[in-house]
């Protein structure tokens, strides 16, 4: 168990680059393992959660890795058993629930952490409703694949976008095909969008009318372009714009492309003018303005679609003038933590108050003037609270040590080493 004592930030205003998005760098491989055609990804998020998906399409896809590059097809040899270990990556675990189910052998599936006890009995009745067979011990699945007729599937939208993915991946490789019927309230529906904008990179049929999403089966993934580059990811970008805006300095963030932007990650920047945060977006970049902020403004905000950037606007939110809300974030219990109560756990320490109520999804901050910190946060490993206490750490009056640092890995493995460049002083134990 690591800690990181922050030990001081002497801003410097600069150039950084965009974290890659972590959404599309793992939506992007799932596609290419399955494609017939050869596929060159670049601009990878290299995170754990991405080591997490290559081992589990790496059974049933031929894979080679240079120059942090990926080139990958699908494999005419499949092997009929396969033992995965998919870390602590939930879209891994859940879609290639989906997708083993579709191709003849037998699949273990082994999640850790706290990957272990998340939900999928909701994804697993879903797919045993068209026939897929699957059962689960402890928190290994196991599943017994082979060419499904497909159907339809009606499935609540509530918990995780991710079940519905699952569910959009397998449809081209039955016979059929799947008509997913989502039953509201739909959360997180800009990543169901971003799985969909793939499958058509891929050649994939899709029709979409209001809640159902029907895709035809016996369809092969075949990429329309051979090379393809993951976008900037806007929700971890986030984390920059916090960081510029509560330290006074200007900051200029490349590699964010707007038309590639998952609509509930972007909308961080928005709610970010709209407390006073000055925001400019030129081509594929971003400047934000921190000398130009003179006070925050509270808001009440929905993010059902935007869970995401929930943890950055809390740190923005605890430094405004009155109490904001946060709305239909009641599946961040659901999370690698339940980020209701770490995000408030973060902010206590910060010397900011937050209410929370779990049954009705509502987080409500109250802002205060400074950051106090002179406490120890435990972050249960989770990688954006992880990145929340560091960013309000080196905002904080007072030394604030993050424990279980390490797990900020899962998504920005260069995290501490890009604050040094930006002037955090930090002490490794």
């Amino acid at each position: 168990m690591g800690k990181l004592i922050i030990n001081g930030f002497n801003p410097r205003e600069g150039i950084v680059e965009a974290p890659p998005s972590k959404a599309f760098t793992l939506r992007y491989l799932l596609a290419s393992a399955l494609s017939r055609t050869w596929v060159t990804l670049g601009g990878l998020n290299w995170g754990d959660d991405t080591w997490s998906m290559l081992r589990g399409v790496k059974p049933i896809a031929e894979i080679e890795i240079r120059g942090g590059q990926v080139r990958a097809r699908r494999g005419v040899d499949p092997g009929r058993f396969r033992v995965i270990d998919v870390g602590e990556s939930g879209f891994t675990f859940r879609t290639l629930t989906g997708v083993y189910s579709g191709i003849e052998g037998t699949t273990l599936l082994i999640p850790r952490g706290s990957l272990v006890g998340r939900p999928m009995d909701e994804l697993i009745n879903a797919l045993r409703s068209i026939n897929a067979k699957i059962d689960r011990s402890g928190g290994i699945v196991r599943i017994v694949g082979g060419r499904l007729v497909g159907g339809y599937v009606s499935i609540s939208g509530s918990i995780s976008s991710q079940y519905i993915s699952s569910l959009l991946y397998l449809a081209p490789l039955t016979e059929g095909g799947i008509e997913v019927s989502i039953k509201p309230p739909i959360k997180s529906r800009p990543y169901i969008d971003a799985t969909l904008t793939v499958l058509r990179e891929f050649g994939i049929k899709v029709e979409v009318e209001d809640n159902s999403i029907y895709v035809s089966g016996s369809q092969d993934y075949r990429a329309i372009n051979e090379e393809v580059t993951v976008p900037g990811d806007y929700a971890l970008s986030a984390f920059y714009i916090v960081l510029a805006t509560l330290a006074g300095i200007d900051l200029k963030i490349m590699g964010l492309y707007r038309d590639k932007a998952v609509e509930g990650e972007y909308a961080f920047i928005g709610h970010a003018r709209n407390m006073g945060v000055e925001v400019e977006e030129h081509g594929d970049s971003l400047l934000v303005r921190g000398s130009a902020v003179k006070e925050l403004r509270p808001i009440t905000v929905d993010l059902g679609n935007s869970p995401d950037i929930a943890m950055p606007l809390a740190l923005l939110m605890a430094r405004a003038k009155g109490r904001s809300r946060m709305t239909g974030v009641g599946h961040l219990a659901y999370k690698e933590s339940n980020r209701l109560r770490t995000m408030a756990e973060v902010l206590k320490c910060l010397g900011a108050s937050a209410s929370i109520n779990e049954g009705e999804g509502v987080m409500e901050i109250d802002g205060v003037n400074e950051f106090v910190g002179g406490c120890e946060v435990n972050t249960q490993g989770d990688h954006r609270i992880i990145a929340m206490s560091v960013i309000g750490g080196l905002l904080a009056r007072k030394p604030v040590v993050v424990m279980d640092w390490e797990g900020v890995s899962k998504s920005w493995p260069t995290f501490t080493w890009d604050l040094e460049k930006l002037g955090a002083n930090f002490k490794y134990y």
